[in-house]
């Protein structure tokens, strides 16, 4: 396949943030917390800085939005969106579920995207209009229909105690309504990823950020799943939340997340 110039500086820089958090596992040290008590540590940092210098390099009058660095507008239709190590807490705890995010928009709409498990040394990949791959072998999301016996990813944005609270109830409406096979993996770019790859039949996370979710978020749109925010619009980086399935469970799950719905749990 043909691959764009700015595909292939995402996955160069990827891959050289992977090197040096694949080198220094089971050594990063926490540096810090923020939010709530969610952790940085030396690798988030290291990571960054590669992938921050070769894409600022390749992309001057690119915008960049990176988790550490924050945002560095300028007057351009391109934004980068980038989580140098997306699953921090299970960097440090040795849960090998964790990756390198970057993610490019156009005007507000994800247009290609990288996701790079050093560990596992999964790339995961995809351009608007182009399919979405895993190590350059083409990916799609599952076929299973039935709700109960799907596999749910879901997280959150960690802002303040009102997005924990209101993620808190989200999960426990797709736990009770949905399927008891609901988890929290703690990487919500592999975890869409996992839908592409038709792994997991969903991924939901509220009170996102841009860098949590654009590269995974066509990855998974290219891999055939179904992508929009709670409302069940088609989701752009202004969006406040994400749903992203196979297609099938969509509209089961939306009607489930609906923030209007009732909090009563029907089990029986």
């Amino acid at each position: 396949m043909i691959q764009s110039r700015e595909l292939l500086q995402a996955i160069k820089a990827a891959k050289a943030a992977g090197k040096i958090i694949k080198a220094n596992y089971q050594k990063g040290q926490v540096l810090s917390f923020k939010g709530s008590n969610e952790r940085v540590t030396n690798v988030d940092l290291l990571a960054e800085k590669a992938i921050l210098n070769i894409l600022k390099k390749a992309f001057p009058s690119h915008s960049f939005y990176s988790e550490e660095a924050g945002k560095e507008r300028k007057v351009s239709d391109y934004l980068w969106a980038i989580d140098p190590l997306d699953g921090t807490t299970n960097y440090t705890i040795m849960n090998p579920f964790f990756n390198t995010s970057i993610g490019l928009a156009y005007r507000g709409e994800p247009v290609l995207g990288v996701v790079y498990n050093p560990i596992q040394d999964e790339l995961f990949f995809a351009e608007k209009g182009k399919g979405a791959f895993l190590n350059h072998t083409r990916i799609h999301v599952s076929t299973r229909a039935e709700l109960s016996r799907a596999v749910i990813g879901a997280c959150y944005g960690a802002k303040n105690q009102e997005a924990v609270q209101r993620a808190v109830r989200l999960y426990a409406k797709l736990k009770l309504q949905a399927t008891r096979m609901t988890r929290q993996f703690g990487s919500a770019a592999l975890e869409l990823c996992y839908v592409a790859a038709g792994r997991i039949e969903a991924f939901e996370m509220s009170d996102l950020n841009a860098y949590d979710v654009a590269a995974g978020a066509i990855i998974a749109k290219e891999a055939g799943a179904t992508v929009t925010d709670f409302s069940g619009k088609l989701f752009t980086l202004k969006a406040r939340d994400i749903l992203a399935s196979n297609g099938i469970v969509h509209q089961e799950l939306l009607k489930i997340l609906d923030s209007g719905g009732s909090d009563h749990y029907d089990t029986s």
